[in-house]
């Protein structure tokens, strides 16, 4: 499991919490709870980890079921997110046009009323 793998490289390198926490731009609490499998880091932090226990993403990542759980919902979500916000745009566009069209009849009909007066 990552939680252990990462509790492991920090002992083997003689690091506190708070160093590798320091290394990686978070709270020592977030090492914590990394550690002990409260949370998972992010793509981008997992990265960061990989460089500096020198391991290699396949690695740390296939064993921990959990984690993949975790990724494979994230990128759910994220695609979820992606086709709600394409729906949006296009209620944007539609009520943009609505709109348009409402506007320019409204003066189309002012125009033609000044005109046949």
């Amino acid at each position: 499991m990552l939680n252990e793998i990462l509790k492991e490289k920090r002992k083997e390198f003689d690091l506190t919490q708070q160093n590798v926490a320091d290394h990686l731009n978070v709270t020592r609490q977030t090492v914590s709870s990394w550690e002990v499998g409260k949370s998972f880091p992010d793509i981008s932090t997992l990265i960061k980890i990989s460089d500096f226990y020198q391991l290699s993403l396949d690695y740390m990542l296939k064993g921990d079921v959990n984690l993949m759980k975790k990724i494979k919902k994230d990128t759910n979500d994220l695609k979820k997110y992606q086709n709600i916000k394409e729906i949006l745009k296009i209620i944007c566009y539609g009520l943009l046009i609505i709109a348009f069209f409402y506007l320019a009849g409204h003066a189309i009909g002012k125009g033609w009323a000044y005109y046949t007066q």
